[in-house]
């Protein structure tokens, strides 16, 4: 029998549901929907055969190559697998570290920065950018040196000016999926290169998906086709590569994270059995050493925490928190690069504290922010926060609202040229909603982009495009659909009852079967609806500072950092329904199986409060 069914749910009562089939026609997941999206078939990329040519022509030269990256998440994966790829494959490569500071362009001051460090530098690849860096290419082609993009963005008219440029944004190109992110078009350069030129070497640049699949999560690309095996594929190596700590008094006793020696994982045994590039072991070391980093800090738990949750929650904020801090950038490379282990892990535990830091930084500012004068609110904020913080505080405020945030300079002037950050729900096009109107633009991506405004003077109108481009995209939108896939509790409206667990555990475990989950193919998400009558509510962290709300039936509902807004009004809500009968309170919230000491069981993560007895 099928795995999906097409289940008409009129005639089921609560319990009766087949919910994980149910859960799919609500989604629109049908078997050909699920098969079609995990087609691995991709087109051949403009430009990618030229690359390979090129960069073969300065192997068989001896010539240097020196890779310019961006420095997000994805540029410093596109940056280590270049590195470690091109050395592996017999290139002569250099890494230039960016600087924030001067944005997302290649500028002519990097190009200097490139030609002081490594005057021999003869051909130059970015990787992540460079697409639209005219003046850096410029710069780079007055030097004589080759010049090799590869770039993921949109690009502008007059076009790029490199040699070669290979990007499934390419005004010319044809790319059937061009939601693929900088790293993975590197990949394929690598990997073409490879096949080609240095067939023994497929395997080991076949593993270098590690950093690709790191580079799809972390720049929010669309969960489907190819890369959904990509993502699979990254999460395999990273598993290969983690050690899970001693426990020298015995399975039950206390983990020791730093007895954790990462040679004792498989991926690191296996590379070990061959020859390899320096730089190439380095980048492989360098992960494990990051997940021992995170072992020892508590967030990796065991091998399930290294899923696309942990990459996109934890890996890749840790490693796009020095823009947002004014920290160098230098460590988010030495994890990788560095000559020791002891360096590697020493920078691994900086970029975490770092993050530590802006998680400090994003609450002060967001505070400020919100209770500060803001004549464009709800639409635009202005900011004294440091400039990579926006689209922090901008992604927490459409959370909130539940609609497009741009969050910008507050200007001086009249007209003083503006930039800011914009973030916008899956529904909502911020690049698109502005480019009918002059002075008015986003770089990026259409749901988290860079946003420029020609002058301040023309704020409201940007304002006033948001309210009325969301206006129009919400009449498209049903007001009474539930929010949640599912509704489980037991009232009326609900599709299945939480007094037995049996049910919502097969739910879960088979949904997990269609990992992994992301941007256009999201998680799915629950409405539940709980009595408070008999819930036991337990303050829980190292600072009392989550919630974990207990049902009569034992499902234990975890509310991360609600303790100090919630328990009392919660506490208030117990004791009342003890003496009278209450409604129920309702909850958005995710489901997930949970094993502690052998025994797995099904549990939910709260995402959002939606109502609770008067």
């Amino acid at each position: 029998m099928s795995t999906l069914q097409t289940v008409d749910d009129s005639h089921l009562s609560v319990g009766q549901a087949d919910l994980f089939a149910l859960l799919c026609q609500r989604r629109g997941w049908t078997e050909a929907h699920l098969t079609a999206i995990e087609s691995t078939e991709h087109d051949v990329l403009l430009g990618l055969s030229e690359m390979v040519e090129a960069l073969h022509a300065a192997r068989t030269s001896g010539e240097k190559v020196t890779i310019a990256p961006d420095f997000d998440m994805d540029g410093i994966a596109s940056g280590v697998l270049g590195l470690a790829g091109l050395s592996e494959l017999g290139l002569d490569v250099e890494l230039h570290v960016p600087d924030y500071r001067r944005g997302h362009d290649l500028t002519p001051e990097d190009i200097d920065e490139i030609h002081q460090a490594w005057p021999e530098t003869r051909v130059l690849l970015t990787c992540d950018g460079g697409v639209n860096s005219h003046r850096g290419i410029a710069a780079a082609r007055a030097l004589g040196w080759t010049t090799l993009v590869t770039d993921h963005h949109e690009e502008l008219a007059p076009g790029s000016a490199a040699d070669v440029t290979v990007d499934p944004c390419r005004m010319d190109e044809s790319y059937a999926h061009p939601g693929i992110c900088g790293a993975y078009v590197l990949y394929q350069v690598l990997e073409a290169y490879a096949r080609k030129y240095r067939p023994e070497k497929l395997w080991a640049i076949h593993l270098l998906r590690l950093f690709a699949g790191l580079g799809t999560v972390s720049d929010v690309m669309p969960i489907l086709y190819e890369n959904r095996q990509l993502v699979r594929d990254s999460l395999s190596i990273a598993r290969l590569l983690w050690v899970s700590p001693p426990r020298p008094n015995g399975a039950y006793g206390d983990a020791e994270p730093h007895l954790i020696d990462i040679e004792n994982s498989t991926m690191m045994q296996l590379l070990r059995t061959e020859s390899h590039h320096p730089a190439f072991l380095d980048a492989f070391e360098g992960f494990a050493l990051m997940l021992k980093a995170f072992t020892q800090t508590g967030k990796i738990r065991d091998l399930d925490s290294i899923d696309e949750g942990f990459y996109g929650f934890y890996l890749a904020p840790a490693m796009n928190s020095p823009r947002r801090t004014g920290d160098p950038l230098e460590d988010c490379f030495a994890v990788f690069t560095a000559a020791a282990p002891d360096e590697k892990l020493a920078a691994a535990h900086r970029v975490i504290r770092g993050n530590e830091r802006r998680k400090q930084l994003t609450a002060k500012h967001l505070e400020a922010l919100t209770h500060g004068d803001q004549p464009l609110a709800p639409w635009v904020y202005f900011s004294d926060a440091p400039k990579g913080m926006y689209g922090l505080l901008a992604n927490q405020l459409m959370q909130d609202a539940g609609h497009p945030v741009i969050v910008v300079d507050r200007p001086n002037a009249a007209k003083d040229f503006v930039s800011g950050s914009g973030r916008a729900p899956g529904w909502f096009d911020i690049i698109a909603s502005l480019e009918p109107h002059d002075g008015l633009s986003g770089i990026g991506h259409q749901q988290a982009c860079g946003v420029r405004v020609s002058s301040a003077d023309k704020l409201g109108d940007l304002a006033e495009i948001l309210a009325e481009a969301t206006r129009v995209a919400l009449l498209a939108v049903d007001p009474d659909a539930p929010q949640g896939d599912l509704v489980l509790g037991p009232d009326a409206d609900c599709d299945a009852g939480i007094d037995d667990l049996t049910p919502l555990f097969e739910l879960v475990r088979r949904t997990e079967t269609l990992k992994p989950f992301g941007h256009s193919f999201t998680a799915p998400v629950v409405q539940l609806a709980i009595e408070p009558l008999g819930l036991r509510i337990d303050r829980i962290g190292s600072e009392a500072q989550h919630l974990r709300l207990v049902t009569r039936s034992g499902l234990s509902c975890l509310w991360w950092n609600a303790a100090q807004d919630k328990h009392g009004a919660l506490q208030d809500l117990v004791r009342r329904a003890s003496r009278t009968e209450l409604g129920t309170m309702r909850f958005t919230a995710t489901l997930q199986l949970n094993t502690f000491r052998g025994d797995t069981r099904v549990q939910a993560v709260i995402i959002d409060q939606l109502s609770a007895p008067a």
